[in-house]
Parts: C-alpha cells; sequence; structure tokens
C-alpha cells in the first residue's frame, strides 16, 4: 500500500512539474508534435489544456488532413478554431480533400484568422485533386509577413497595393488575375520570392527594394517581367528556369543579360535553364560581359546542350566575367543522335582569355555527362585553367556504352591540370542523380 502511494505521488510530482513548465515552453513542446498527440496532451492538467487552446501555431499538415473524410476533417478544425484563445500567428492547412462546394468554410476559417493576428500562412492545395481556392479579399489586408500559396487564384481587389509587411512569399501554381489597377503591388520588406508553374504575368509589376532571392520555375515564358526586378540592387540569388522555349519577340527589351547582371551587382548564386541561357545569348557572343561578376560564387545550369552555340557562348561569358566563382554545376540535357557537334575552336580560344579569370573556381559538376568532343574540351579548358579546383565529378549519361566509358575515361586522365590537388570523379549517373537538383531559395 505504502509503495503504491508512493508511485502515485512521484507521477503526480511529475505532472506538476510538467504543469510548471513556462507556457512557451509549453507551446514549443507541442510544436514539436502532430496535432493529434498535442491536444490529448490537454488531458495532463488545466495548465496543459490552456497552452493547447493558446498555441498560437496551428499545424493541419497533409497526413493529418488526408486520413479522414473530408468532413470530419472541416468539423476538427472548425471546432479547435472556435476553442481557441489568443492570437493565431502561424496557420499551416492542407485543404487538398476539400471540395471546391465547400470553399466557404475555408473562407470562414481565413475571416477568423485576419482577426486573430496572423502573419505567417501556408494554404496546400494540390491541382491534380481538387479546383485552385480564391483568396478572399479581407486576406489581402491582413499584415502578413510570411505567405505560401499552392493551387491558388490572386484576385485582389482593386485598392490592393501589396502586402506592406510580407518577408516572403512562396507560391506554386497560382493564377494572378490582376488588371491595371493591381498590377504595381509595393512591398518594400519582401526578401524571397518564389514562382513555381504560375501563370497571369502579363500585368504583374512586384517592387521590393530589399528582395534577396528571386526564383522562377516552369512559368509561362511570353508574360514573364523581369524589368521590375533590374530595381532590386539587394539579389543575391537568382533562379530562372523553364522547360518551355522562350520566345524572343514578346519579351522585355530590357531582358537581356548584360541589363540583367548589371543591374545585380551582389549577385552569388545565378540558376539557369536552357531556354534563358538561349535568350540571354542573343547580342552577347563569346566576349567578356561589360561587367565583372565579382559576387558570383556558384552557378548552375540546367538542361545545358554543349552543342549549340547559343548555349555555350553565354556560358563562357559568364565564367570569364566571375573571378570570384567556386562553384560551377551543369545538367547536360538529352542529346540525339542527329545533333552536330560544335566546332571545338570555340573552346580552344577560351584558353588564352582564361588566363586569371577562373583562379577561385574549386569544384566541377556536370550531370548526364555524354562525353562528346565540345564536352570533353570544355573539362580540359576548365582543368588548365583553375589552380584551385579539388574536384571535377562527371556523371556519366546511361546511353553511353562501356567501350566509350573506358575511352573517355583514359583521354580525361591524361589532361593537364592547373591545380595539384585536383580530383576527376568519373562514375555513371543514377536516375536520381540525372534530375534536377538545383538549389531552391
Amino acid at each position: 500500500m505504502t509503495d503504491s502511494c508512493n508511485r502515485l505521488a512521484v507521477g503526480r510530482d511529475k505532472i506538476d512539474r510538467l504543469s510548471d513548465l513556462p507556457i512557451n515552453v509549453m507551446h514549443q513542446i507541442q510544436d514539436h508534435m502532430s496535432i493529434e498527440d498535442a491536444a490529448k496532451m490537454s488531458i495532463l492538467s488545466s495548465t496543459w489544456k490552456y497552452a493547447w487552446a493558446s498555441n498560437p501555431k496551428l499545424v493541419f499538415d497533409t497526413p493529418f488532413c488526408t486520413k479522414r473524410m473530408a468532413s470530419n476533417t472541416i468539423d476538427i478544425i472548425s471546432t479547435i478554431l472556435l476553442q481557441h484563445h489568443g492570437a493565431i500567428k502561424i496557420f499551416l492547412v492542407d485543404i487538398s480533400v476539400i471540395h471546391s462546394s465547400q470553399h466557404s468554410v475555408i473562407d470562414q476559417w481565413m475571416l477568423f484568422l485576419s482577426t486573430n493576428g496572423l502573419v505567417d500562412l501556408t494554404l496546400r492545395n494540390q491541382n491534380n485533386v481538387n479546383a485552385p481556392y480564391e483568396l478572399p479579399s479581407y486576406l489581402y489586408s491582413v499584415g502578413l509577413e510570411r505567405l505560401v500559396l499552392s493551387n491558388c487564384i490572386f484576385r485582389p481587389a482593386c485598392s490592393f497595393r501589396g502586402f506592406h509587411k510580407l518577408k516572403t512569399l512562396l507560391l506554386k501554381r497560382v493564377a494572378f488575375e490582376l488588371v491595371a489597377a493591381t498590377s504595381s503591388l509595393w512591398m518594400p520588406n519582401l526578401e524571397r520570392l518564389r514562382f513555381t508553374q504560375c501563370s497571369g504575368f502579363g500585368f504583374l509589376n512586384i517592387y521590393a527594394p530589399n528582395l534577396f532571392c528571386l526564383c522562377f520555375y516552369g512559368c509561362g515564358n511570353d508574360t514573364l517581367k523581369l524589368s521590375p526586378f533590374m530595381e532590386c540592387t539587394k539579389l543575391k540569388i537568382v533562379a530562372i528556369e523553364s522547360h518551355d522555349e522562350v520566345s524572343l519577340n514578346r519579351q522585355d527589351k530590357t531582358m537581356k543579360l548584360t541589363n540583367l547582371l548589371s543591374s545585380w551587382p551582389n549577385l552569388s548564386h545565378l540558376i539557369l535553364g536552357r531556354y534563358f541561357l538561349k535568350f540571354f545569348a542573343s547580342g552577347t557572343g563569346a566576349e567578356s560581359l561589360p561587367t565583372r561578376l565579382t559576387r558570383l560564387r556558384c552557378l548552375y545550369l540546367s538542361d545545358c546542350d554543349f552543342d549549340r552555340e547559343d548555349q555555350i557562348s553565354p556560358l563562357l561569358s559568364i565564367l570569364r566575367s566571375s573571378p570570384n566563382l567556386e562553384i560551377l554545376q551543369i545538367l547536360s540535357g538529352q542529346r540525339n543522335k542527329c545533333d552536330m557537334e560544335m566546332d571545338v575552336n570555340l573552346i580552344e580560344e577560351q584558353d588564352d582569355r582564361a588566363q586569371g579569370r577562373l583562379n577561385n573556381l574549386q569544384m566541377l559538376l556536370i550531370k548526364n555527362f555524354h562525353g562528346s568532343r565540345i564536352e570533353v574540351r570544355f573539362v580540359r579548358f576548365i582543368l588548365g585553367s583553375t589552380p584551385l579546383l579539388r574536384k571535377a565529378i562527371l556523371l556519366v549519361d546511361t546511353n553511353v556504352n562501356e567501350r566509350q566509358y573506358l575511352k573517355i575515361s583514359e583521354e580525361l586522365m591524361q589532361f593537364p591540370r592547373a591545380s595539384p590537388r585536383s580530383k576527376i570523379v568519373f562514375r555513371p549517373c543514377s536516375k536520381e542523380q540525372g534530375r534536377s537538383s538545383m538549389p531552391c531559395c
């Protein structure tokens, strides 16, 4: 009997000590749990019950929202919101299971959140499951600092001039439906901006003087406007990648490689897809850029075709204008048997010009390496021009047969190297490695 009482007393003491924790510590503990486990902890004591009902961070992720019927998910989230006390600063929800006929329920959630101190909102909506969700008008007046949307419609009222407190804006499959009155958006504190497979850029002009990361992935090139971002002199990371051909006659006249790069003097990471590299070649030639990219550290090229002069020429121009470049990563595109190999003289001419230009390059990575004459000559050019190179990683395309593989390997090992510490890693490229793995802001 005494032992049972002692164990009971010890158990109560542990619960009491948990209940004596500061409220912010309780919230941090709950933040590392699933929403179900955090709710279960509310039965420990009245203190934990209050902590659960006042947590400013509510996360209804995909596993939570998809494990039950949509009606049950709606009821649970609505009940939690109604029983909540205090501000809700961070709110994440996956609305994919909610049919478009019930989007009015989401509108009610947004109305409640808009008056309860919301600063960080994430709405996930898989486009292959559900119709796009149109943001309600009152959401545009919330002082958000972070906004993440997928498969939504962005149609603000005419009075909307931008999110003035917003620091991060990440959009995926978002359709902009703007008119002239809502086309110019002022976001003075915006730092990170990413568009993935978005549309409707025709009228969009975002002015963000403090922007340091700008990414476009798979967006409609015919309506993509980069000229407003030429004023973003603090940009450090820029990514422009698409699988669609760029229409030269529909682009801004200001959207030239020389104009854009000269507008971004602090650029440290540059990610370009093949079509934008080709487009930037217009009027550039193989000469050095008029602006030296002294702060560029990392250059990533996706789906690059070594047999196209309009892609290799701008690449060489960027290399000659980037004396402090440290990492060069290239994902080669698929090579057709009918492709004509480019004249290797274009690379041969670079040896003398490259003296002292690539003194800081430390790593070269080429994925889907085909072993064409121009590719091999490019690797030789890099090996002979980089005194600090540590590693050249060449992941060979799966279509290269064993005989070609051995021949290319033997040739590469005989190339002179400017760096006595450089190593060549030459191995087959797996399917996972062959996919694009460019950094994302």
